[in-house]
């Protein structure tokens, strides 16, 4: 089921970007992955993240992996609330079209 869910999401963002008219980059795969795992650490709490802004911020962390960051509000509109830095390492796929996830942060 969870394998599905990614796929899904993974051919939304695809189908999103190619509407657009901009192929997807390393860093849109990198960030979609990033998200992936955000939704299974935070459940059915709402937040707020730029994908946009996730994938541009992609740099190599000098241990073959990369490191993406980005502002992300957990529990958006609530009265828990709180804006959080997201730190995400992944390892992109030999052609660059996929991404594993090695570790999530939220930085308070």
């Amino acid at each position: 089921m969870m394998r599905f869910y990614r796929f899904s999401s993974l051919a939304l963002m695809l189908a999103l970007l190619a509407a657009c008219g901009g192929a997807p980059t390393p860093g849109d795969f990198a960030a979609q992955a990033c998200e992936v795992r955000v939704k299974e650490q935070l459940g059915s709490k709402p937040y707020q993240l730029d994908l946009v802004v996730l994938a541009s911020s992609m740099k190599d962390d000098g241990r073959g992996s990369q490191l993406l960051t980005a502002p992300i509000v957990v529990s958006a509109g609530m009265a828990e609330q709180s804006s959080q830095m997201l730190e995400c390492t992944v390892r992109l796929s030999a052609e660059k079209t996929s991404a594993e996830v090695l570790d999530v942060r939220f930085i308070w």
